[in-house]
């Protein structure tokens, strides 16, 4: 309380200050200066302020400074990135500073795209994530780690199971088919995923979001650039530190399934509503349930299906690190082994990570480094998408096993339906990546602030597929015996870049930086799959596939290439006014002849207004910038060919010799096929008050994007059915706003708090520019659910109204056919007679918005923090609420998610009536649910030995911790996790226990 009305005084003092209140400096002596930094060059802007007092100045443009002062004042000397000086003004009259370099004010340096820069003199939009914030979160996948990190972000589960990486989407879908994801780049090499990376190596972590930010990197930048750099030795010192984890993973289920009475129930209801002459009392139960149901009924031993498949899981991680150093000399490695055990059997994940960067300096112009990383990994999962549908979907009216302790392949007499358990047993599937990279580097420094840096670098990723189905497995007893695959795969990606840059300063206060880049890609992918079906016997496993009856061979690869050059220009003045202008030119072999090239520009402004004289006297305002940028980048994301023909393999017969050659395939050539391309105004403020006490950022920004590539269709006359095209445009509008406060600052205890929110807006503003129907709009295509001033994602359905009851009029609705129990559907125009397609309504899918809030304390050596995790105005479609094969069609066939299904009886029902011979009509218009959900992602609590302890034993850092990630979960969408379909891999509860120790 004491806080918080201190916080509100200070802030109408400020309000008062800010509205008129007027300084009147005291008589005092003149004096004046010059600051400097440790290299004698001068600092434009560095504040000059009297101890205790509200009066103060800074240096102009040439680090000159003059002010009044008494002979007892005490001068306070500050800039930004270096150690504040204090100065008693005594009897002086000249007072001359040079201020040192703060280590701790380096660490604010920010990454961005071919070098770095203060984060106060950033004028793109570039979020910071901070390693020991992401590490507050131990995960197999660095995604998870960074929910609700970085404004803009939305990450969401990619797959749950064990080794798996989430799905990345920066400010909105951009492009209806050309991809959305960003691009990620370690050490300046372009990866495949995030979690190539070990993410105990990592330094620093940025996400670049606006134009400015990524047109230094044009080609495929549209969706946004995330930057990684790893950490590397430091001289005069060697440490070792251990960083490991055990924890145990659980789920968590939003949905019930019917129990054996309530199964039992809607079997009977389902054949009473297609029988209306028989009453519920008057059912025959043999007629409905097969001899093994029956007796199951009847002993009340029925079958709870997930308890029978799923169970707790392990997961852990130890990583090791060393990092040492010489002046001349630096090396940074480190080890780590990860294992994730998966909640259901037979499904786990290892994976090894070993890191090297180097850095040698020959002399003082001349040095040279490599940045290396070997990855192998080990992945089980033998197909549990069917798995775990049988789970929900077999009746409990079942027996696992038979008499002689075998698994009953129809558990319940069903023949439609198959015992869960089966392909655990009876399937395996094995993958096993190796992933290599190796960026080499020579710096070259001949005269002060020119650098040339000439970059090597090769990312080499293979994998090799094992599957195999035992002729036990369905498969195998669907297709006469065992099968199987076996698939290579092998992606080398080359770059080499020629970056140099230069930064000077000019007299006056003028500072530039020019930086120029020659950069060449290539890639290559080479593919061998063989898939063989009825294998004659099981002994062999995989090895056996020679033996098959029918083997049958796929070879395929690809290459592209793209060659690019780069210029930027950095300027400021005195610390205040910043401009930055870039442009970029790619060229790409994906695209067509006329169109391989494009050119992205872009140019960004920023003020830092706290620096003017005018606010040097407010010290509750410790930093105030303005921003803005406007530029543009590209979008390749179409396959290696896309603008060219494709012909397929056709096999002949000819005098009793197969002969093969080829047809048109599926899509014509399109010379012209050019790059998407995304334009982006970006405008913010950043702010900071009561020495930066509080921060926080409010962004906004409008994105268009044009030339959208598209797969479309073509006549059947033309003789292919589609070609690449570019066509209309999408735009994206949004607000960014974090926030983020030392609430407490004590010796003992430091409490900070934060929030960041993300609304994001995305419409289609024009398609193919086609106005068919003469009524003077553009037309929708109603086909891929694309409509004009809408979001790309969208569903467009019929919507559920309520169910007809006894004693209506249903004769006279639009669906003049149906029966009590069936849907009442909304009709746009009730005079316009039957249900028909202009009834249907378009259902946006969202977000609306997304945030969290994250807090942390520390009291002496105990550690505590959440973090909780919010994403609003979801629709998502769950076929489990009315597909057959998924029992939501309430047939009484498969079981399902249990719903409050309509009966005679139960007239206020919100679902249909059961029926056994057909689904209800309609009924995938209850699919739709609400996704949203609010998650308690992550609590921590933490123990740090004090450091008078850890010097007696000679160590630097012992920290243990516990941890829960996905505690809990609210949210109406019924599945394992809102994000994923009920049959998709179920996203884990974790709770881990971890130590971490410096030597």
């Amino acid at each position: 309380m004491k806080m918080k009305q201190t916080l509100v005084r200070t802030g109408v003092f400020m309000v008062f200050f800010l509205l008129g209140l007027v300084a009147v400096h005291g008589q005092g002596q003149k004096i004046s200066g010059t600051i400097t930094d440790d290299l004698g060059e001068t600092l434009p802007g560095a504040t000059v302020k009297i101890k205790g007092k509200s009066l103060g100045t800074i240096t102009d443009a040439n680090g000159n400074f003059s002010m009044n002062a008494d002979p007892e004042d005490i001068l306070t000397i500050s800039f930004v990135g270096y150690r504040p000086i204090e100065v008693k003004v005594g009897q002086q009259s000249l007072i001359n500073v040079s201020l040192e370099l703060d280590v701790t004010a380096l660490s604010e340096v920010v990454v961005v795209g071919y070098g770095t820069t203060k984060k106060s003199d950033l004028i793109s939009s570039v979020a910071s994530v901070k390693p020991e914030e992401m590490m507050k979160i131990p995960s197999t996948d660095i995604g998870e780690m960074l929910r609700g990190k970085a404004p803009g972000l939305l990450i969401t589960v990619g797959n749950a199971e064990p080794g798996s990486s989430s799905n990345f989407q920066l400010r909105g879908q951009r492009s209806l088919q050309g991809g959305n994801s960003p691009i990620v780049i370690a050490d300046g090499v372009i990866i495949g995923s995030i979690n190539d990376v070990n993410p105990n190596d990592i330094a620093s972590m940025e996400i670049l979001k606006d134009a400015a930010a990524q047109a230094i990197y044009g080609a495929r930048a549209a969706n946004g650039v995330i930057l990684i750099t790893t950490k590397r030795g430091k001289s005069g010192e060697t440490k070792l530190n251990y960083n490991g984890f055990y924890g145990i993973q659980t789920v968590q289920r939003n949905f019930d399934i019917y129990n054996g009475e309530e199964f039992a129930a809607l079997k009977r209801e389902a054949y009473r509503a297609d029988n209306p002459n028989i009453a519920l009392e008057d059912i025959n139960d043999a007629l409905i349930f097969t001899p093994t149901e029956l007796e199951v009924l009847q002993s009340g031993e029925f079958i709870n299906w997930e308890d029978e498949l799923l169970e707790l899981a392990s997961t852990q991680q130890h990583n090791l690190s060393i990092s040492s150093g010489t002046q001349n000399s630096q090396i940074y490695s480190s080890i780590n082994l990860m294992n994730q055990q998966g909640v259901v059997p037979g499904t786990d994940f290892t994976k090894v990570t070993v890191r090297v960067n180097a850095d040698q300096r020959i002399n003082d112009w001349l040095a040279l480094g490599v940045n290396t990383s070997w990855q192998v990994s080990q992945k089980n999962n033998p197909g549990t998408g069917g798995t775990l549908q049988r789970t929900i979907t077999t009746s409990p009216l079942g027996k696992i096993y038979d008499e002689e302790g075998n698994l009953n392949i129809n558990p319940t007499g069903v023949q439609e339906s198959f015992n869960p358990l089966l392909d655990l047993a009876e399937v395996s599937n094995l993958n096993a990546d190796r992933n290599d990279i190796m960026n080499l580097f020579l710096d070259i420094t001949p005269f002060r602030g020119f650098k040339y840096r000439i970059s090597a670098s090769r990312r080499s990723w293979n994998s090799k597929t094992t599957n195999y189905s035992t002729a036990s497995s369905l498969g195998g007893r669907t297709n006469g015996g065992g099968q199987g695959s076996i698939r290579f795969r092998d992606n080398t990606n080359w770059m080499l870049e020629n970056i140099f840059s230069y930064d000077f300063q000019l007299s006056g206060g003028h500072n530039f930086g020019i930086t120029a880049v020659q950069s060449l890609n290539e890639n290559s992918y080479r593919s061998f799959t063989n898939t063989a079906t009825a294998v004659p016997n099981d002994l062999l496993g995989i090895y056996g596939l020679a033996a098959a009856e029918t083997n049958v061979p796929v070879i395929g690869g690809s290459d592209w290439q793209i060659s690019s050059l780069v210029a930027r220009l950095q300027y400021d003045y005195a610390g205040k006014y910043y401009l930055t202008a870039s442009v970029r030119r790619d060229g790409s072999s994906k695209f067509g002849a006329n169109n391989k090239w494009a050119t992205f520009p872009a140019v960004a402004v920023g003020w830092n207004v706290h620096r003017e004289s005018f606010l040097n006297q407010v010290s509750a305002i410790s930093n105030l910038k303005l921003r803005a940028s406007y530029g543009s980048v590209g979008n390749e994301g179409i396959s290696e060919y896309g603008s060219q023909a494709i012909a397929d393999q056709r096999d002949y017969v000819v005098n009793g010799q197969k002969v093969s050659g080829y047809v048109p395939g599926g899509r014509l050539a399109n010379p012209n096929l050019r790059w998407e391309t995304s334009t982006t105004l970006n405008a913010a403020v950043d702010f900071g008050l009561f020495t930066n006490l509080i921060t926080g950022t409010a962004e906004f920004y409008n994105t268009s994007t044009t030339d959208l590539l598209v797969d479309r269709s073509l006549p059947a006359s033309i003789g292919y059915p589609n070609y690449f095209d570019n066509i209309g445009e999408i735009q994206n509008r949004g607000i960014e706003l974090s926030l983020n406060a030392t609430v407490v600052e004590k010796k003992d205890l430091v409490i900070n708090a934060g929030f960041m929110f993300t609304r994001n807006r995305n419409e289609i503003i024009s398609l193919y520019g086609v106005d068919e129907d003469g009524d003077g709009v553009e037309d929708d295509d109603v086909a891929n659910r694309w409509f004009i001033g809408r979001p790309i994602s969208v569903f467009y359905l019929y919507k559920a109204l309520g169910i007809y009851q006894y004693g209506e009029d249903i004769a006279n609705t639009n669906r003049p056919l149906a029966q009590p129990g069936d849907l009442i559907l909304y009709d746009r125009d009730p005079t316009d007679g039957p249900l028909n397609d202009d009834d249907r309504v378009i259902t946006e899918q969202g977000p609306e918005w997304f945030g969290s809030f994250n807090y942390s304390m520390n009291y002496k050596n105990v550690d505590f923090s959440f973090s909780l995790y919010t994403v609003q105005g979801v629709v998502r479609y769950n076929n489990y609420l009315s597909g057959y094969s998924e029992g939501g069609s309430l047939r009484g066939i498969f079981n399902g998610i249990k719903q409050d299904y309509w009966t005679p009886e139960n007239p206020t029902a919100d679902w249909p009536r059961p029926s056994e011979a057909n689904d209800r009509q309609f009924i995938f218009t209850k699919s739709l649910q609400d996704a949203s959900y609010l998650r308690l992602q992550n609590v921590t609590l933490g123990y740090s030995l004090p450091s008078s302890v850890l010097s007696k034993i000679n160590f630097s850092k012992i920290r243990v911790y516990v941890t829960g990630q996905n505690l809990f979960t609210q949210t109406a969408y019924q599945s394992y996790s809102p994000e994923r379909n009920p049959n998709d891999y179920p996203e884990q509860v974790t709770l881990i226990g971890g130590i971490q120790i410096g030597f």
